[in-house]
């Protein structure tokens, strides 16, 4: 029995480091994504989100295997992060 409280134990380490790893690769591309955007410029940005934003939709239409409670989290999630290099783009320019 304490063996299997330690294998129980160590199973759920090693997924708490795991779901660590994917959060931090995440949050590392969301700013990569971020430091992207801004460096092209204003007028470029809207027609990379209106790409993105295509490229999500039509991928969702291709195929039958995406949900669309997926395709939606997507979504937001994308505009999350264009709405946050928006803000740092007007931040910036304010100062």
């Amino acid at each position: 029995m304490k063996q299997l409280v330690i294998d129980i134990l160590m199973k759920l380490a090693k997924m708490d480091v795991d779901t660590k790893e994917l959060t931090a690769q995440v949050e590392a591309q969301s700013l990569l994504i971020a430091a992207l955007l801004l460096t092209t410029g204003k007028g470029e940005s809207s027609s990379i989100s209106e790409n993105i934003n295509n490229a999500i939709v039509t991928a969702s239409r291709a195929g039958d295997e995406f949900l669309q409670s997926d395709i939606d989290l997507l979504l937001t999630h994308v505009n999350r992060l264009l709405a946050v290099t928006r803000q740092v783009d007007q931040t910036a320019a304010t100062q």
